[in-house]
């Protein structure tokens, strides 16, 4: 085969690999901004074998309109507790239901690890994990909308079965965009 039908086989190669790849190449004018806003929240010291329930634990209000996009609750406790976490507008716990679900943005519950021992006085003996880190995040183009000025609540409800008196505090990180 002549040399220049070498050149214009690898030639046209070379550009059907550009062409295709070209899609996937993103640009940082076609990235659109994300903010973070992380809600600090507690629910105070919790004694040993208490239930430490606290509506508004923590709250951020946004000053512009967004759109959050991913959620993450990060690690809890490795002692035995359980613990039920809320974001949402509503001002109290457990008021999203039904129809009735705007402004409920995540949930998740945190059970353990649990004590070896349920009847044990002393010691530290831990079943399970304490890898809890929960995250959610919406499919592209999606996103729960937070008009400017409503504030958004952690809410937490805990049930301290440990053999320590604990401080309950909890990180939620909001993931958003601003709206127009």
């Amino acid at each position: 085969m002549p040399k220049n039908l070498f050149d214009a086989a690898a030639r046209a190669l070379a550009a059907c690999y550009v062409s295709m790849t070209l899609p996937f190449q993103a640009s940082a004018a076609e990235i659109q901004p994300l903010q973070v806003a992380v809600i600090k929240a507690t629910t105070g010291l919790c004694l040993r074998g208490q239930i430490c329930h606290k509506d508004r634990a923590g709250s951020w209000t946004p000053r512009k309109p967004i759109a959050i996009l991913a959620v993450s609750a990060a690690e809890q406790a490795d002692v035995d507790l359980y613990a039920d976490i809320e974001v949402s507008t509503k001002p109290e716990m457990y008021q999203c239901a039904g129809e009735d679900a705007r402004g409920c943005i995540f949930r998740a519950k945190y059970s353990g690890p649990g004590l070896f021992d349920y009847a044990a006085q002393s010691g530290s003996t831990y079943l399970g994990s304490n890898i809890t880190t929960t995250a959610l995040s919406f499919p592209a183009g999606y996103g729960i909308h937070i008009p400017a000025g409503e504030p958004i609540y952690v809410h937490l409800d805990v049930h301290n079965a440990s053999l320590i008196d604990l401080k309950v505090d909890q990180d939620v990180w909001l993931y958003y965009t601003e709206l127009k």
